[in-house]
C-alpha cells in the first residue's frame, strides 16, 4: 500500500517550526497552525492508502 493522500487538522504543531510561514513566527500571532479548516476526528489526521499493483483492492485509511 502506498500513501494516496493525507488530510490533516492543522498546518503545523506550533512546537517545531521546522515549515511554519513566516507571519506565523511570531507566538502572538500564530498559535497552532489551525487554518486549514478541516477537523479530522479530534483534530487529528487522516491518511488514505491505495494499492499501487491493482487498483480494484480496496482503499485502506489510518487515523491518528
Amino acid at each position: 500500500m502506498e500513501l494516496l493522500l493525507s488530510i490533516d487538522s492543522s498546518e503545523w504543531d506550533g512546537g517545531s517550526g521546522s515549515w511554519m510561514p513566516v507571519e506565523e513566527r511570531d507566538p502572538a500571532v500564530g498559535r497552532g497552525g489551525a487554518s486549514t479548516g478541516v477537523a479530522v476526528g479530534r483534530w487529528g489526521k487522516l491518511n488514505v492508502f491505495a494499492c499501487p499493483t491493482d487498483p480494484g483492492h480496496p482503499h485502506l485509511t489510518s487515523s491518528q
